[in-house]
């Protein structure tokens, strides 16, 4: 006696469904992330780090540093340019939100005094003319270098242009 594949397949996938466990219902108890810090997991938190920590040897901390970038007009764009958030597939609202995030949360003190956030029409403007070099590493510490030159205790902004010069002296090769 011969059975039809489908509707058998049908029914061991239906039991084989039933059986995977199923997700908790949502409760007070449960961590909820906010959605622009989802963003920044999702676009950003990979490499730099879930709380803007990474291996500032081979990616920039974000952490306690980030808003030194906003010392110069060139380091508030830069911010913005860099092909991974000019590219990002979100809104301008939801970017400024990100960036502002990132920016002001993350980079905690080294935001300078009077510095303003980031508006989606400064965004929209930004991210349609994103950075398009070949050497991006020495446009960054050309602007890091500015920035430092604002606010010095943004030293250890370049830390991580250092490190990225001895890999491609060859020397330190992670």
């Amino acid at each position: 006696m011969r059975f039809p594949l489908l509707p058998v397949l049908g029914v061991l996938c239906a039991l084989g469904l039933s059986a995977l466990p199923r997700p908790a219902p949502a409760s007070g108890a449960m961590p909820v992330v906010p959605v622009v810090q989802g963003h920044y997991l999702v676009g950003c938190g990979g490499c730099h780090g879930v709380q803007g920590r990474s291996g500032r040897s081979v990616v920039p901390d974000l952490a306690g540093q980030v808003g030194y970038f906003l010392c110069t007009p060139q380091g508030r764009d830069y911010l913005v340019r860099l092909p991974n958030v000019a590219f990002a597939d979100l809104s301008s609202q939801d970017l400024a939100d990100m960036v502002n995030f990132v920016v002001f949360t993350l980079g905690r003190d080294s935001v300078p005094a009077g510095a303003t956030p980031y508006t989606a029409a400064e965004i929209a403007r930004l991210r349609a003319d994103p950075l398009r070099l070949a050497d991006l590493h020495g446009y960054r510490d050309r602007v890091v270098r500015g920035v430092i030159g604002a606010c010095p205790r943004a030293r250890e902004l370049h830390d991580y242009d250092t490190a990225q010069a001895g890999r491609e002296a060859g020397r330190d090769a992670p």
